[in-house]
């Protein structure tokens, strides 16, 4: 799969990134950064010794145009260009992405309805925009709303609702959904270790039995019953069972 080559982030962007109105929730002294892949690296490869489209990395250094990522599904460093991840602060904040990189990242597994990101927006530069997935029967999408900001930097989707920091906005529109057009459930997931699809073991073929019932007699049942034949076609249980049954309607006979 392709690389979506995604703008350029304007300085002033990246300055409102960093300021304390997104409450940012990393730990202090933590130089490692979450990002996400935009696409595959290497192009030519699909193993454990690559990157996927939506894969996880922890960034352990930058060098002008180049990362130093490491893969949270593999723990593999990969030395990648900055153009093919995207910085991502908060868990759902992500830096320098399109409207397609979100629609796709959206719509990978184990995403579901009500699972989100924000982005700048790119019809509005200096905007953000909220990409929400939506299901709805058998189709499954993205639709996207524009955050706008009041001259005083508060922001909102709706006239009815503002908000002075983008985190407010999301856990309004995390807790309700009434009077809204969506319900935020969950940041954008990711893959990594904890979010792997789990390896299903292959199932036992069972070999289905030769054994007729209806050419059985009950002198055959009887002879089976009584051997000691560890391959009789006949279980233990089910030898138990038919010898309490003829013990039963030979005793109903004898009492007729």
């Amino acid at each position: 799969m392709g690389c979506l080559t995604s703008r350029l982030w304007h300085p002033s962007a990246v300055h409102r990134l960093e300021d304390p109105v997104l409450m940012s929730d990393e730990a202090p002294g933590n130089h490692m950064h979450m990002a996400v892949a935009l696409c595959n690296f290497p192009l030519q490869r699909s193993d454990e010794h690559s990157i996927l489209l939506g894969d996880r990395l922890n960034i352990i250094s930058e060098d002008n145009d180049m990362l130093t990522v490491r893969s949270a599904s593999t723990g593999t460093e990969f030395f990648i260009p900055h153009a093919y991840v995207c910085k991502v602060h908060n868990r759902w904040l992500f830096e320098r992405i399109t409207r397609k990189n979100a629609e796709q990242l959206l719509m990978l597994p184990p995403n579901y309805s009500g699972c989100f990101l924000i982005r700048e927006s790119q019809s509005c530069p200096g905007s953000y925009s909220l990409s929400v997935r939506q299901n709805g029967g058998h189709v499954h999408n993205v639709k996207h709303y524009r955050i706008h900001q009041l001259h005083n930097g508060w922001f909102y989707i709706h006239h009815s609702n503002y908000f002075s920091t983008l985190t407010q906005l999301v856990d309004y529109y995390s807790r309700s959904s009434r009077g809204t057009y969506f319900h935020l459930t969950e940041p954008c997931l990711l893959h990594d270790s904890n979010t792997a699809v789990t390896h299903r073991p292959t199932p036992v073929t069972i070999q289905r039995s030769n054994l007729n019932w209806r050419d059985l007699s009950r002198s055959m049942v009887q002879r089976q019953l009584n051997g000691t034949n560890q391959e009789s076609l006949v279980s233990e249980g089910l030898r138990e069972t038919m010898k309490a049954y003829f013990y039963v309607t030979e005793s109903s006979d004898c009492e007729d």
